[in-house]
This record gives C-alpha cells, structure tokens and sequence, in this order.
C-alpha cells in the first residue's frame, strides 16, 4: 500500500474542505477527493488510486488548463498534496 493513498484519506477525515491538490512532476492537479464507502454500498475502491471529481489540470508554467468531470490519479506518482483550507 502506498503511504501517499493512506495519508489522503487520514488527513481527509480531519480536515474542513474536499478539495485536494496534487503535484505531479509539471502539473498541478486540483478537484474534490471522491470517498469510497464499503459501509454505504459502494463497492468499487481501488486501494493506490486517487479519484478526484471536476478536476483541474494546470501546467506549472500555466502553459495548458484543461478540466475533467473524473480523474484517476495512481497515488505512488503524487509528489506533493494539500487540501484547499490549508493553502496559501
């Protein structure tokens, strides 16, 4: 299991706001963390995939700006994260 994956979804119990920001070597990545329950019914989690909702990928350089309705996001390639109420 990758520690990255584990820590997003700890520090996302603890924190005021969804959205997750990601750094992936040139882009930044920014979108609502989706949660998987097994309690509630939903039975597809991936252990080691960050599922993010209406995500923005921006290049560092703001060369591009595209927008997703979903994103997939192997954890083990995540850099650096934050969740938006602790940015500055």
């Amino acid at each position: 299991m990758c520690k990255t994956y584990d820590a997003i979804y700890k520090l996302s119990q603890h924190t005021e706001s969804d959205v997750l920001i990601c750094r992936l070597n040139s882009i930044k990545i920014e979108g609502h963390l989706h949660k998987c329950c097994k309690e509630m019914g939903q039975e597809k989690c991936y252990e080691g995939i960050i599922t993010l909702t209406d995500a923005t990928v921006t290049s560092l350089k703001n060369e591009y700006q595209k927008e997703y309705k979903w994103i997939n996001i192997p954890s083990k390639h995540i850099q650096a994260f934050a969740f938006k109420c602790c940015e500055m």
